[in-house]
């Protein structure tokens, strides 16, 4: 009887993690700003409203939520050149104040 040397895990293990990572980037880039969607965003409407039209709920940049009375900033991806553009949404008592989108370190 002949033994069979141990098979490594780390290959399919690799496989398994690139095949999940193809499969979820399909939806992730429904996620950030496009100029389609800037244009849907009105002032006054709820951070609900806006997460839905971005398509997710953003990173949050103030340690203050939405929701409080205090200015609260959410920052998406875009509109352009992926990660490196930004768009930041203000809002106040969960209503949309304004947006602005710039590139991330200024340049």
């Amino acid at each position: 009887m002949k033994l069979l040397a141990p098979v490594s895990l780390l290959p399919l293990s690799l496989l398994i993690v690139l095949a999940a990572g193809a499969s979820t980037t399909g939806c992730a880039s429904s996620c950030g700003a496009s100029a389609d969607k800037l244009a849907s965003l009105k002032r006054g409407m709820t951070y609900d409203e806006a997460k839905t039209v971005m398509g997710c709920p953003g990173s949050q940049v103030t340690p203050n939520g939405p929701d409080t009375a205090q200015v609260s900033t959410v920052e998406w991806d875009g509109p352009a050149r992926g990660s490196v553009s930004r768009t930041q949404l203000d809002f106040r008592d969960g209503r949309l104040l304004s947006y602005t989108s710039d590139n991330r370190g200024g340049w």
